[in-house]
């Protein structure tokens, strides 16, 4: 079990994070939400190299453009580090 079940919400079986809040990642599958079950997604939280410069993680996966420092994605018009769970 993943801590969506008791919100009424199924784990998800993949990994891909569509939006998180104060209780979790979310996916979705099916067109329904899921819960993304981080212990089996790469780790406990999600780290990405961009914090040190001062911009967030991606929540998404999509690549953007790719430098010295990693690959970085774009996400509400701004600039973001893709994770390594990706």
């Amino acid at each position: 079990s993943c801590w969506s079940e008791p919100l009424g919400y199924p784990c998800c079986k993949g990994c891909e994070i569509v939006d998180s809040d104060d209780s979790g990642s979310w996916g979705v599958e099916k067109n329904n939400w899921c819960g993304i079950d981080t212990a089996l997604c790469g780790g406990k939280k999600a780290t990405c190299f961009s914090l040190a410069q001062g911009y967030p993680c991606c929540k998404g996966c999509e690549v953007a453009y790719t430098d010295e420092s990693g690959p970085w994605g774009v996400e509400n018009n701004d600039w973001c580090g893709i994770t390594d769970g990706c």
